[in-house]
């Protein structure tokens, strides 16, 4: 398991990590400046999970969520959502699900329920204020995890095989 997790680590996966949560950031900035009802905020984590793999994909959310929550607290008490994501994409990742259009779409939807139910969960315990909103949980939360998985599978498709060659997993890429 150890050598599984240092597998995602090796040599660019730290510049990807460090250029995944700019990423996340700038999404997150881009979004709250324009009012879309959508986020952004992990196209960044689910490149590095791709690329990477689950864990350098995890810790690239779990770091862009801490230093997000300097700026704005709110962000603090959900920093164990982008961690899911970059573990679950990683996972799906590793199994194939990025190497076809069809299967990108399924893995936003996976993702898309997890990081509502968890991101749900999080608000009724630390906020005690659970609510059920339909629209949060069948439409933004899932149209944003989509367009962000296919926004991470166009943007590797396209990158020149020297480069791909070069990240710790590119058969989940190839």
């Amino acid at each position: 398991m150890l050598e599984k997790i240092k597998s995602n680590f090796k040599g660019i996966a730290w510049l990807l990590t460090a250029l995944g949560i700019v990423v996340n950031g700038a999404g997150a900035l881009a979004i709250s400046k324009t009012g879309l009802p959508l986020y952004l905020d992990s196209i960044g984590t689910v490149f590095v999970a791709v690329a990477a793999g689950p864990w350098a994909g995890a810790l690239t959310g779990l770091l862009t969520n801490l230093i997000l929550g300097f700026v704005s607290p709110g962000y603090a008490p959900y920093w164990s959502v982008p961690l899911l994501i970059g573990l679950v994409t990683g996972f799906l990742a590793n199994a194939g699900w990025f190497k076809h259009w069809w299967k990108v779409i399924i893995t936003g939807l996976i993702v898309a329920v997890l990081a509502a139910v968890m991101s749900s969960l999080i608000a009724a315990i630390v906020f005690e204020n659970f609510m059920f909103d339909l629209s949060y949980f069948l439409v933004k939360e899932p149209i944003d995890k989509i367009i962000t998985a296919f926004i991470v599978f166009l943007v590797l498709k396209f990158l020149p095989t020297r480069f791909t060659a070069l990240l710790p997993h590119p058969e989940n890429v190839v």
